[in-house]
């Protein structure tokens, strides 16, 4: 069995993610893709986020036509922290025959050094890596990421690039502009009903 892992604090979710979700599933041939939202990141300390339940109901109106896409509240039952070795653990525990292929952004690929536990992380997990820009030279960052290391070569995802994220999507709403080529109309529907990211 093929699992997925796409975390993240989606604050809010948007186009690009996803089409990155469509792509996890497409290209892997996954048989079941987590979407997980973080309780809180330690990288993202100073991001003002939107309220648990408002983050996991705009996933699920965001994925809900994903049919092997399943959001889990996972790291926002769990205290403190939200640490990426810890879920998949608990993953593995779940499905202990599975295959669990782990997907980040380029972005993130760059930090992945600081995440915890990530030399562990990389031997329980197969690492995809979905670029992002297209100076990006990932060859040389995977090298440096598992150079030494008795791992496996770590995946890059084929997508579409996508000028949006959700920092982005909060400024416009800040200033009372449309979200509306960002995000699906039912995610934009619900932002606008609970008055979300209208303040920093």
């Amino acid at each position: 069995m093929k699992i997925g892992i796409m975390g993240g604090t989606f604050n809010p979710v948007h186009i690009g993610h996803i089409a990155f979700v469509r792509a996890f599933i497409t290209q892997i041939e996954l048989d079941m893709c987590y979407v997980i939202p973080a309780r809180r990141s330690p990288f993202r300390m100073n991001e003002p986020l939107a309220e648990d339940i408002h983050r996991l109901r705009m996933l699920e109106l965001g994925l809900h036509d994903v049919a092997l896409a399943k959001v889990s509240d996972i790291e926002i039952q769990r205290e403190g922290f939200s640490y990426t070795i810890d879920t998949v653990k608990a993953l593995l525990e779940t499905y202990p025959h599975a295959t669990l292929y782990l997907l980040i952004g380029e972005d993130q690929a760059h930090r992945f050094k600081e995440w915890k536990d990530w030399k562990e992380l990389l031997g329980l997990v197969q690492l995809c890596i979905i670029q992002r820009t297209e100076q990006a030279n990932l060859t040389t960052l995977i090298h440096d990421l598992i150079h030494g290391l008795n791992v496996k070569n770590p995946l890059i995802l084929k997508t579409p690039l996508f000028h949006v994220s959700s920092t982005l999507i909060r400024e416009l709403r800040m200033s009372d502009q449309s979200i509306s080529d960002y995000v699906p109309k039912n995610v934009e529907e619900y932002i606008l009903d609970n008055n979300l990211y209208l303040t920093s």
